[in-house]
């Protein structure tokens, strides 16, 4: 591989770490404007909860095709166009005159951010060796998480200064000019690339259905979804308030012990995956961890610390754990053919985003459906107990995803003969 092709490379994956960075940003940036919100559009848990997740119910059918087309037509225009979608999304966002200008921009946002995740990926697994995997994904992931850490606790301070409207236009024409930038540097792989994958023999409807006949897709997907609930649902969205309404902490304090949950993630995450590439068994480090989340993830709702030392310590340890998740990803390229992984990479993240959409609404509805009618300057109020009670979807889910890891069957893999 000449000097030229090596760098090319790495721009790439840089760029397409860029976008993921980017579209952490906006998924998580509602949790930093709940009040504002509830106050700009007089809204309670349950419609915020709806805006919020307006993001996700693009986000997870989209994975469907997203996948498809990264099989058949590569990353270069889809990311560009994805780019641009989220940049204009992002100012229609904030410039909306009611809620449901609000829900068509995330929406449209989700759509446009269902490419990131996955072209990171599929660029990793395909101008990359299959031994370093793991790695890359885990690196790649931390660095587009960096988006969620900045999307809460720097953004909540930018909002001090100027205002959720204006942060969000902000932040669009940030995404526009990132869409023209992978417009005229990214390319799909030049004749000269020394290819490490066969080119697609599938078409895009056989590559699909050569996944979807796989059971192992479906256990290791059901894993995925459920291990990555607490992330999407509680670190994305419900973390904040929770911690502000029930334990005294300031819109500020709380967006930066949410993002411990990302920092965890950022650090673990390329930890996690160089232990899982060595050791040659992925299946182990998902016992581990799903177990350990249920046990922080516990500590920290259910029990009487208080504490701004020990509850930043304990949301970082939650998100060291979930960041084991990213392991499901690996498994769905090595479960499957590798002529399909942009199908198996999109069916796995189209399920662990259509259980995070519905889990942001629910948990959003159970605190509304309980709710005593405490009001203060504007914005409804839950109790403790309200959380608890909404918070347990959280143990629930993690504890399913422990007990389906007992059926994935790994295969053999090549470099750990």
């Amino acid at each position: 591989m000449t000097k030229h092709i090596h760098m090319r490379r790495w721009i790439i994956w840089s760029l397409a770490i860029a976008f993921y960075f980017y579209e952490y940003f906006l998924r998580v940036a509602p949790s930093v404007m709940v009040s504002e919100l509830f106050k700009a559009f007089n809204i309670g848990a349950g419609v915020f909860g709806i805006i919020s997740a307006a993001y996700l119910y693009a986000y997870a059918p989209m994975q469907l095709p997203v996948g498809a087309l990264m099989d058949r037509f590569g990353a270069r225009k889809l990311l560009t166009i994805a780019t641009l979608m989220c940049g204009i999304a992002s100012i229609l966002f904030g410039i909306a005159p009611g809620v449901w200008l609000t829900i068509v921009a995330r929406f449209f946002m989700g759509i446009g951010s269902a490419f990131a995740f996955i072209g990171m990926v599929y660029i990793s697994s395909h101008w990359f060796h299959g031994k370093i995997l793991a790695l890359l994904v885990g690196i790649g992931n931390s660095i587009g998480m960096l988006g969620a850490v900045f999307g809460e606790g720097p953004l909540s301070e930018l909002i001090h200064i100027f205002s959720w409207r204006q942060a969000s236009v902000i932040l669009g024409f940030a995404g526009i000019g990132l869409g023209i930038i992978i417009y005229l540097a990214v390319r799909n792989e030049p004749p000269s690339m020394e290819h490490h994958d066969p080119k697609p023999k599938l078409s895009m409807l056989q590559g699909m259905k050569s996944v979807c006949r796989n059971s192992q897709t479906w256990i290791n997907g059901i894993v995925a979804m459920m291990f990555y609930t607490a992330t999407v649902s509680f670190g994305g969205l419900w973390a904040i308030p929770f911690l502000q309404q029930t334990q005294g902490f300031s819109n500020e304090s709380a967006s930066y012990a949410a993002s411990m949950i990302y920092v965890g993630w950022i650090v673990a995450g390329p930890i996690i995956g160089t232990i899982s590439d060595r050791i040659c068994n992925r299946k182990i480090m998902l016992f581990m961890f799903t177990l350990l989340s249920i046990i922080f993830f516990s500590l920290i709702t259910y029990t009487p610390i208080r504490n701004p030392f020990w509850i930043f310590t304990l949301m970082f340890l939650l998100g060291c754990c979930l960041s084991g998740e990213l392991l499901c990803y690996c498994l769905s390229i090595e479960l499957n053919l590798p002529e399909t992984k942009g199908s198996a990479l999109a069916i796995t993240n189209f399920l662990v985003f259509v259980a995070g959409s519905v889990v942001q609404t629910l948990v959003g509805f159970i605190l509304d459906l309980n709710w005593d009618g405490k009001m203060v300057h504007g914005v409804r109020m839950y109790d403790l107990t309200n959380y608890k009670m909404a918070l347990t979807v959280f143990p629930l889910t993690m504890l399913i995803a422990f007990i389906f890891t007992f059926f994935i069957r790994e295969k053999d893999k090549p470099w750990c003969s």
